[in-house]
């Protein structure tokens, strides 16, 4: 699980650190992040999706490249060029580092944008570290972990003045020419891709016997917590594994007939969820029509109108519904043991379903939920420990603290919301008043030192 992170120059952050640990130095399974509009909420949700899809970007251009491939006629026909063509596929818009990384680095300075991510991997702390500069180029990478008991480096590439590299690889991670073959992977690829990123296509490359007797474990430890990353935000959702209990698509899709027992388990799991949480909903269905050797089927309610049961399909239902739905794949997940970070995770919810189900779900979390939320009230479920909050000073630095490390100590029973709105934490918005019939006045002057005055 992730314990830490510390971000140099990059978008809004000069210099920030985010720590996720308890008192006991375990990291928190639900942490819920405030703070005024502007202020970097979804910046720190960025931080990670840059790193899980760098760690992707090798895949994702192979996987471009059959794309491409299979579709080279329609694009020679359509006359559009290569590049309006990548942008049509996600795989397309992430093969390489730079094209991850692309407005990431913070403007208005120089200096290289440095990101550590340290992690909790059975009790043990493992610490990756990516630094590139304005133009997003690769400048440093490594990763310090478990080295047999002790705490050693896995491995550290620079990149050198002349554009040379110097890579180091633990010869007790990387035995005898698995050594040899990744130096050589990393002289050809690296820059373009991170390291992380080429050693996980070249582990698709070599037999399990082979990885055993010649790689550490630990490094693909390291591999694993980073699979664990889920990204939930507006253009992102994913990546989850598809052998899952979950449909793809919940409310539409096409499934083979021989997965017909996972639509119904899906059917009922979505009934038990918005039964508890809607009063009108009587009942869960999807319309199934046969097509071959494919179902194609349409989630719709059965709902109290009026006295009367009526069939709604799903598609007419509000947004925040909508989101519930969508919000399920996560749910399910975090209690799988994967990392979730969500933006604006009430959007268009209730305050008193979404507190609803933070309760509910919050003991049964076994990965790690990390969103960020401006409903307040959401504070008078949360843990003091588990709210932060995003503060800006005059000069524009930012910190983010959580409930419990302020000076002043927030007691179980005190009323999280009533002492955040009360400006306790900060991360609140101060805006001033003003006049909306001025402002839209038709006989306003100009700016003073126009070329009118």
């Amino acid at each position: 699980m992730i314990k830490k992170i510390v971000l140099k120059n990059f978008k809004s952050f000069k210099n920030l650190t985010f720590d996720l640990s308890g008192r006991s130095n375990n990291p928190k399974n639900i942490i819920a992040i405030y703070g005024e509009n502007g202020a970097g909420k979804s910046n720190l949700i960025d931080v990670f999706k840059l790193l899980r899809l760098s760690k992707e970007t090798l895949k994702f251009a192979t996987d471009f490249s059959f794309i491409q491939k299979k579709f080279q006629e329609e694009i020679e026909s359509s006359h559009i060029t290569l590049e309006e063509f990548k942008n049509f596929t996600f795989p397309g818009q992430h093969t390489t580092f730079q094209e991850v990384s692309e407005n990431t680095h913070r403007l208005s300075t120089d200096a290289n944008t440095e990101l550590y991510y340290y992690f909790d991997i059975d009790g043990s702390e493992a610490e990756y570290f990516l630094e590139y500069d304005s133009s997003n180029i690769l400048i440093s990478e490594s990763l310090d972990f478990v080295i047999n008991k002790n705490k050693g480096q896995h491995f550290k590439i620079n990149k050198l003045d002349n554009d040379l590299l110097d890579i180091n690889l633990n010869k007790v991670i990387f035995k005898g020419s698995v050594r040899k073959d990744l130096i050589n992977q990393a002289q050809k690829l690296w820059g373009k891709h991170t390291f992380l990123s080429v050693f996980s296509e070249y582990l698709k490359s070599i037999n399990k016997k082979y990885s055993e007797n010649n790689i550490s474990s630990n490094i693909n430890k390291i591999l694993n917590e980073i699979d664990k990353i889920s990204i939930w935000t507006y253009n992102m959702k994913g990546p989850f594994h598809d052998d899952s209990l979950l449909l793809t698509e919940l409310d539409k899709g096409e499934i083979d007939k021989k997965d017909k027992d996972k639509l119904l388990r899906n059917e009922e799991m979505i009934y038990q969820y918005f039964s508890m949480l809607y009063t009108d909903i009587k009942d869960v269905k999807y319309e199934i029509v046969e097509n071959g050797n494919k179902l194609k089927y349409n989630l719709y309610f059965i709902k109290n109108v009026g006295g009367d049961l009526t069939k709604v399909p799903f598609n007419l239902e509000s947004n925040g519904t909508k989101n519930l739905l969508e919000l399920l794949t996560v749910f399910y997940w975090i209690t799988k043991g994967r990392i979730c970070l969500i933006d604006e995770i009430d959007s268009g919810i209730h305050d008193i379903l979404m507190n609803s189900v933070l309760e509910s779900i919050s003991n049964s979390i076994t990965g790690q939920m990390i969103f960020t939320t401006h409903d307040t009230a959401l504070l008078k479920k949360l843990k003091s420990s588990s709210a932060y909050f995003m503060n800006i000073d005059a000069l524009g630095n930012k910190k983010i603290i959580a409930g419990n490390q302020i000076d002043q100590k927030v007691a179980a029973n005190n009323n999280m919301e009533k002492l955040y709105l009360e400006g306790l934490f900060g991360a609140v918005p101060d805006p001033l008043c003003f006049d909306f019939r001025e402002l839209f006045d038709e006989s306003l002057g100009t700016k003073e030192g126009s070329d009118e005055d």
